[in-house]
């Protein structure tokens, strides 16, 4: 709009007794004048409105580039005998999603069940029960990790999820709702067969809408499916929008991906549950660290995969705020002990394993505690609260 139109006044209607028709057809032309300068000034709001609108969205451009990926991993390792202190397999279970939901609500990446006495197998004698104590928990941990819409598949009526209805959900990020906009979702390789040269189908909970992927895999495999109808530019600007949306997954067929597990964490920095292994000893527990730095594209160099932060925590530990920092680390694993602490499981080492040769601090998170003992399950969230900020500190990304 030009400056002159900007400054058109709204004309003065002469009076009716006015005659003189030259007054009424000025007063005319400057009424249409000051109408089309009014309906300029209109039309530039509207695109300064546009403008504005325009602006969260290139905002959100420069904060999807700036999405970093989290190379760094936490890991508890715990004794299996803790689960022999619950006086039910209803408590047990409840005794197992109260660890789950711990490792949840802290990111981390895995759970060790080892082996800190003799009686994991012959307590099935004592107690009456056919299943071990480690099988037990190992196996209620991954039913809770497992998002619901596929645990009819990998976890079919057994008598060790009797009481599983008991356990308090995760609601991690990878147990996505079916009317939640997504990026990365499990699923399981459906026997559909597909076209010549075309990939596997998925079941990833969302009712009608089936994945077709980019390889051919036998059925019944969980898989990690990332889309490759939208980036995960589009993805992070459009989530929360998109969100609000009751048809976001209505459509009938989207193309993906398989990926690692462990993508949506070093990829988008994203939580993406827990895994669970077991080990013998405490010793196979700090010797065989499965996180292979290899085929992370942010590791700028090759070494076998260990663990470099490694943290015992028992009574006989030293203050944990006299630590101010701790070294800068890429796999950090933090052992519990059982009922009889943590030195219990030394006397079973052949060669006399100390906590001095196996662990890098033996901490005591909890000093002048009221109670003469402290259960696992309560000492997992008190030493995560307590050394939380320290680890995120020394974290190497």
């Amino acid at each position: 709009m030009s400056d002159d139109a900007a400054h058109i006044s709204r004309p003065i209607r002469p009076v009716k007794a006015a005659t003189n028709s030259a007054e009424w057809r000025r007063y005319k032309d400057h009424l249409r004048a000051w109408k089309n300068a009014r309906l300029e000034k209109q039309l530039d709001n509207i695109q300064a409105e546009e403008l504005s609108e325009q602006q969260p969205s290139t905002s959100s451009i420069t904060t999807s580039q700036t999405i970093k990926g989290r190379s760094y991993t936490l890991s508890i390792a715990l004794p299996a005998s803790i689960l022999r202190n619950a006086q039910s397999n209803e408590l047990r279970t409840y005794l197992a999603g109260q660890i789950g939901r711990a490792a949840c609500v802290f990111n981390i990446d895995e759970i060790i069940i080892f082996n800190d006495d003799d009686q994991d197998e012959t307590s099935q004698e004592i107690d009456h029960n056919p299943f071990s104590a480690s099988e037990q928990l190992i196996r209620l941990l991954e039913y809770l990790e497992c998002p619901q819409y596929l645990r009819k598949q990998f976890f079919p009526r057994q008598k060790l999820l009797e009481y599983a209805g008991l356990l308090n959900p995760l609601d991690a990020p990878h147990h996505v709702r079916t009317n939640e906009y997504w990026f990365y979702r499990e699923g399981v390789t459906l026997p559909l067969r597909p076209a010549e040269g075309k990939g596997s189908w998925v079941d990833v909970g969302l009712y009608e809408t089936k994945i077709q992927i980019d390889k051919r895999l036998q059925q019944g495999l969980r898989v990690t499916v990332q889309r490759t109808d939208i980036t995960q530019e589009e993805y992070f600007q459009t989530k929360e929008t998109l969100n609000e949306n009751p048809n976001i997954n209505k459509k009938k067929r989207i193309t993906g991906e398989i990926v690692s597990p462990s993508t949506p964490r070093l990829q988008s920095g994203m939580y993406w549950g827990y895994q669970v292994r077991k080990a013998e000893s405490i010793r196979t527990i700090i010797e065989n660290c499965p996180f292979d730095d290899n085929n992370n594209n942010n590791s700028h160099y090759h070494h076998e995969p260990k663990y470099d932060l490694v943290i015992g925590t028992s009574e006989r530990g030293i203050a944990y705020n006299e630590i101010t920092e701790f070294p800068r680390f890429r796999h950090g694993l933090i052992v519990f002990g059982g009922l009889q602490g943590l030195e219990k499981a030394f006397e079973h080492e052949q060669d006399h394993a100390t906590a001095d040769k196996l662990f890098n601090y033996y901490i005591n998170t909890c000093p002048q505690q009221g109670s003469r003992t402290i259960r696992t399950e309560e000492a997992i969230l008190i030493t995560l609260s307590c050394l939380r900020e320290k680890l995120l500190a020394a974290a190497i990304n």
